[in-house]
C-alpha cells in the first residue's frame, strides 16, 4: 500500500482490532469468573442451610425439614436442584420432578465443582460435598443453571462487538481528519517546490512539523550543494577562459603576420604560447581524473578510492620516478561528497608530486572527523610563501609548471566543510600540509 493515509488507517484498525479482542476476552473472562465465583458461593450457603435440615426423627430414621429451604426448590425444573444423601436415605428437591442428579460421594472435605447435563436439558453447574452429621457422613450436591448467565454473556459479547465497531468507525473518521490536516503540510512543501522548480524560491522553509524538518534540511543541503558546485565550476571556467585569452590574443596576432616564415623568432613564441596553452588544459584534464567518473555520493571510503589516484599520479610523474606511499586507518570512512575528497586530495598530491624530489608521503585518519597529511621531500617554503599558497593563481616559483590554483581550490573544499588546512615544514625536508575536516554529514550552509 503506497498511500500514507491508507497505511495509518490499516494501521489504526489492526491495533483497534487486537485492541478491542482483548480487552473483550479479559472482560468476559473475568465476569464469567466472578459470575462463577458468586453462584459457587451461594450454592455452599445452600447446602449449609441443607445441611441444617438435616434431622433424626424420635424413631432415628433419618428426614429433611424442607420449610426451611426457598420455594424455589419445589418448583419444577426451577433451575434449582439438590440432593442429600444421609443414613442411607436420598433426599431430592421437588424442583427435580421426577429426575435426579449425579450423586457423587467425595472422600475429604474438599467440595467437588463441575458442569452436568440436568433437567430439560439444562447445563447446570454442580457443588457437592461430605459433611458430618449427628456422627454420619452427609453427602449434598447442589445445582444450579448457568444457562440464563452463558446467555447473559452472548447479549454482552453482542453489544461490546457492536460498540467496538462503532467506536473504530468513529476514531477512523477522527484520524482520517486528522491525517488530511497533517497532510496540509506536505500539500505547501509540494507548492514550494514547485515554487523552487519555476526559480521564485532559492530554498524551502523549514516552517514545518518535527518529522519532516530532517527532509527538508537535506533538501536545503542538497541545493546549497549544487549551487557551491556551480560556482566552483564558473570558477574553473573562468581561469581556464582567463589562462587562455593572453596565448590566444598573441597567437592570432601573429598569425596574421606575412613574414612569419622568414622570422624564426615568430614561429618560436608561436611554438611558447602553445606549450602554454597545452600545459593550462593538462591541467584542467588532469582535474577531471582526480574526480573520477562516478556519480557522487555521500560516503568516501579511502581505502577504496586512493590507490586508482595515486595511480593517475605515478602516470603523470613517471619521469620523476616517485616514491608515493600511503598510511590509511583500517575502516576509515568519511561521510562526505565523493568528489570534492577526490577533488581535493588530488590536488594536495599533485602539489606535492611537483616539488617532491623522490618522495610522497599521505596519511589519513580519523579524529573528531577526517585529518589528511600530505608531505614531499621538496625544497620547501619560508613563511612568507606559505602565508601565500592558497591565494589564487599564485606561484612561488615561476620555473615550475602551473597555474597556481591548486592549493587555492583545496582552500574552497575546506572551507565549504567548515575544516583548517595548516602548512609546515615536513621532516621530509619538503612541505607538510594538514587538512582537518569535522564530522558533518554535507558542506555547511
Amino acid at each position: 500500500m503506497k498511500s500514507l493515509q491508507g497505511r495509518l488507517h490499516l494501521g489504526l484498525v489492526l491495533s483497534l482490532v487486537i485492541l478491542m479482542l482483548l480487552m473483550g476476552w479479559l472482560i468476559q473472562s473475568g465476569m464469567t469468573r466472578v459470575s462463577r465465583d458468586m453462584m459457587v458461593s451461594r450454592l455452599e450457603h445452600d447446602a449449609e442451610a441443607l445441611l441444617a435440615s438435616v434431622q433424626l426423627g424420635q424413631d432415628g430414621r433419618p428426614a429433611l425439614q424442607r420449610a426451611r429451604l426457598g420455594n424455589i426448590y419445589n418448583q419444577p425444573f426451577s433451575g434449582h436442584y439438590y440432593t442429600v444423601g444421609f443414613g442411607g436415605e436420598n433426599f431430592r428437591s421437588r424442583s427435580l420432578w421426577d429426575q435426579s442428579l449425579v450423586q457423587l460421594k467425595p472422600d475429604g472435605d474438599q467440595a467437588i465443582i463441575e458442569s452436568i447435563t440436568g433437567p430439560d436439558n439444562q447445563v447446570l453447574l454442580q457443588w457437592t460435598r461430605r459433611y458430618e452429621r449427628f456422627g454420619q457422613p452427609v453427602y449434598i450436591s447442589v445445582a444450579e443453571d448457568i444457562g440464563p448467565l452463558k446467555a447473559a454473556m452472548r447479549q454482552f459479547s453482542l453489544y461490546f462487538a457492536l460498540g467496538s465497531l462503532a467506536m473504530m468507525g468513529v476514531l477512523l473518521l477522527i484520524q482520517g481528519v486528522i491525517v488530511r490536516r497533517s497532510m496540509a503540510t506536505l500539500r505547501d512543501i509540494r507548492k514550494e517546490v514547485q515554487a523552487l522548480s519555476d526559480g521564485e524560491i532559492s530554498m524551502l522553509s523549514d516552517n514545518v512539523p518535527a518529522e519532516i524538518r530532517p527532509l527538508v534540511e537535506e533538501v536545503n543541503h542538497l541545493l546549497l550543494l549544487l549551487s557551491q558546485r556551480l560556482q566552483r565550476s564558473r570558477n574553473a571556467v573562468g581561469n581556464l577562459a582567463h589562462s587562455l585569452k593572453h596565448p590566444l590574443n598573441l597567437l592570432m596576432q601573429l598569425a596574421d603576420n606575412e613574414v612569419l616564415q622568414r622570422h624564426p623568432q615568430l614561429l618560436d613564441a608561436i611554438n611558447s604560447n602553445t606549450q602554454q596553452i597545452r600545459r593550462v588544459i593538462e591541467r584542467e584534464l588532469k582535474r577531471a581524473r582526480f574526480s573520477g567518473g562516478g556519480v557522487p555520493g555521500q560516503r568516501f571510503i579511502a581505502r577504496e578510492e586512493l590507490p586508482s589516484l595515486l595511480d593517475v599520479l605515478r602516470r603523470i610523474y613517471h619521469h620523476k620516478a616517485l616514491d608515493i606511499q600511503a598510511d590509511i586507518m583500517p575502516g576509515l570512512e568519511y561521510v562526505a561528497d565523493r568528489n570534492d575528497m577526490l577533488e581535493l586530495l588530488g590536488n594536495l598530491l599533485d602539489n606535492a608530486c611537483k616539488w617532491a624530489r623522490g618522495k610522497v608521503h599521505v596519511r589519513l585518519w580519523q579524529d573528531n572527523g577526517l585529518c589528511i597529511q600530505v608531505e614531499d621531500d621538496g625544497p620547501g617554503c619560508d613563511e612568507e610563501q606559505m602565508s601565500r599558497l592558497t591565494e589564487r593563481g599564485v606561484r612561488i616559483d615561476e620555473s615550475v609548471n602551473g597555474s597556481g590554483l591548486g592549493l587555492a581550490i583545496v582552500q574552497e573544499i575546506v572551507k565549504i566543510y567548515r575544516g583548517s588546512i595548516l602548512f609546515s615544514g615536513s621532516g621530509m625536508g619538503g612541505l607538510s600540509v594538514v587538512v582537518k575536516l569535522p564530522v558533518s554529514t554535507f558542506p555547511s550552509r
